[in-house]
């Protein structure tokens, strides 16, 4: 029950982390957010396809810390 939320929590947290470790990044994407959806409302499944770089930001941070282990293959 609990596997599902912990990878996405888990995700979240490593997501925020990069973010915080590049402020370039952090701002830019708070910018494409800001542009797109506004501050007036929350972000939508529909607004998903329009936020390119974030959607990069997010696949980026589950390549280098994935959150759950995957076995190399030798």
């Amino acid at each position: 029950m609990f596997g599902g939320t912990e990878t996405v929590a888990s995700a979240i947290e490593w997501i925020m982390v990069e973010l915080m470790h590049t402020p370039d990044t952090m701002i830019r994407v708070q910018q494409e957010l800001a542009d797109i959806v506004g501050l007036d409302r929350r972000v939508e499944e529909s607004d998903f396809e329009k936020l390119t770089y974030f959607k990069y930001v997010i696949k980026e941070t589950l390549r280098l810390h994935p959150p759950i282990l995957v076995a190399l293959h030798q």
